[in-house]
């Protein structure tokens, strides 16, 4: 194979040697030309967008295979009409009847002389719980005792100006004296009973800051035995708190006693804004403890909150139970039962069916090969595992129960996609 001598060997010939160009040869080098072309293409096509919408997302619908829905433990429940007697349970505790508490503090600046209640103790109205000594108490007394002098002088200036006009009554008639003295006497008179009225009206003044101070003037007239200040409980109950010792300092709204009548309690409870219609103010309400298992204590729901909470989106509501034996204590846990209607039939799925998505309630209604669709619905009340579906579904329908939570998420993660 001598070549022209004129001419430069071909490309070929170079590569292969100036040898013959065989079919394995041939092989090789077409591959060797294949791989860069291929290169090439994955590089002009790797940053092309994936442009192609999800209608998974765009549809409201999941579909998974046979394997994942056995994984996520996927169950298909049927639309049950049921029968329900519309009645709202709900946790609560109980407390202590406010209407019936007294938070008993300190009126004054002083210190404790002594306490006569401990924790426990069931104390009577206007009962003394502790003595107090302060300097106000003296001033209260010097105060009264200066009054009392002062309407005493007053009531003997009274009397002279009165006996005084008489005789220039007696002496006018007799002309022995001019018309402007009877006047002059007369006006003395006047003059000294409204001096009387302001005596009268500064004794009462000084008796009421001994009557807020707890002391009654008329029990001590001298005031030698009334320099303490009496701690007397407003109301007939149980000592429950006691903050004091003998010797402590006190200021004005230390707090000393609690005293409560636990003849009545608060049973107190948040619902769901959702179950308000079946709670009214004024019905009965039944109230169960663990302490008493199987017993009933009847109560009344006295008050229902005006406002939710916006962190639980719940109510409180407030019901009043009689407690005469005592048994019933401040902080029990409680059960708390109300609202009773006539029965009727509604529809209802079970409460693991039901998902909150972009603030709707959905439910996942399955078809054909795995899929389940997205579907709105109205919900209303939950009792013994089940929700009552107001709008959306019908009598035999089924829905995605167990595992629902999962559809949920995978439409999620779908709608998410869609997104980016």
């Amino acid at each position: 194979m001598s070549g022209n001598p004129g001419h430069e060997p071909s490309a070929w010939r170079r590569i292969l040697g100036r040898r013959e160009l065989r079919p394995g040869r041939l092989i090789v080098v077409f591959l060797l030309l294949l791989v860069p072309a291929v290169v090439l293409v994955r590089w002009l096509t790797r940053s092309a967008p994936e442009t192609a919408p999800d209608k998974t997302a765009e549809s409201g619908a999941v579909v998974l295979g046979d394997a994942a829905r056995k994984n996520a433990g996927i169950a298909v429940e049927a639309v049950k009409r049921l029968t329900r007697s519309d009645r709202l349970e709900a946790p609560g505790v109980l407390a202590l009847d406010e209407a019936r508490t007294a938070r008993i503090g300190s009126l004054v600046e002083g210190v404790v002389n002594a306490v006569m209640a401990e924790v426990g103790d069931r104390v009577a109205s206007g009962q003394r719980l502790a003595h107090l000594n302060s300097h106000i108490i003296h001033d209260a007394w010097a105060d009264y005792r200066k009054a009392i002098a002062d309407r005493r002088r007053r009531e003997t200036e009274l009397a002279y100006a009165t006996l005084s006009a008489e005789r220039a009554v007696r002496l006018l008639e007799a002309r022995a004296i001019s018309v402007q003295e009877r006047q002059r006497a007369e006006a003395d008179r006047v003059a000294a009973a409204e001096e009387l009225d302001r005596a009268k009206t500064e004794v009462r003044r000084s008796e009421e800051a001994l009557e807020h101070l707890g002391i009654t003037s008329g029990e001590d007239p001298t005031g030698e035995k009334g320099e303490e200040i009496p701690v007397k409980s407003p109301l007939a109950g149980v000592v429950l708190e006691k903050r004091i010792t003998a010797g402590t300092a006190v200021t004005p709204g230390s707090p000393l006693f609690v005293v409560s009548d636990l003849g009545s309690l608060w049973a107190l409870a948040e619902v769901d804004e959702t179950k308000l219609p079946l709670v009214r103010a004024g019905e009965t309400a039944e109230i169960r403890v663990s302490a008493w298992p199987g017993e009933v204590f009847r109560g009344r729901v006295t008050f229902v909150g005006d406002a939710v909470n916006p962190k639980t989106r719940r109510v409180m509501i407030r019901c009043q139970v009689p407690n005469p034996g005592g048994r019933l204590k401040p902080e029990m846990y409680a059960s708390i039962a109300m609202g009773e209607g006539a029965p009727r039939a509604i529809l209802a799925v079970p409460a693991g069916a039901v998902q909150e998505m972009d603030g709707k309630t959905v439910v996942f209604i399955p078809g054909e090969a795995g899929r389940f669709t997205r579907r709105e619905v109205t919900v209303g009340t939950e009792a013994d595992g089940w929700i009552e579906v107001a709008s959306g579904l019908k009598e035999g329908e089924k829905v995605a129960s167990d595992g629902s939570f999962l559809l949920k998420s995978e439409l999620l993660k779908g709608t998410e996609r869609s997104g980016d």
